[in-house]
């Protein structure tokens, strides 16, 4: 038994095509149908959440491995002399 669009029950049942109980049981099968919209949106939403977590790690992994090199860097950077004439200076391409 497939659900009736909610406007056909309420016009139909105000013109008398359909008895009370009828609408009733069309309701409820709407009341049905929303219940496993709003699960499989739980579900989704759920899954996505779990998506974001993984995606939120690795870009903190990544952010942490970034600052190290940046770390390195700046300190090869103060240790370097600039007269030191084997090295080329920052300012030539």
């Amino acid at each position: 038994m497939s659900t009736y669009d909610h406007k056909q029950v309420l016009s139909d049942y105000a013109t008398g095509k359909i008895t009370p109980e009828m609408a009733i049981g069309h309701g409820l099968q709407h009341i049905g149908k929303l219940y496993e919209a709003q699960n499989d949106a739980k579900a989704g939403r759920l899954d996505q959440q779990s998506q974001i977590s993984t995606l939120e790690k690795r870009v903190n992994t990544l952010q942490v491995a970034v600052d190290r090199l940046t770390a390195t860097i700046e300190k090869f950077r103060v240790k370097r002399k600039p007269s030191d004439p084997k090295l080329p200076k920052s300012d030539q391409p």
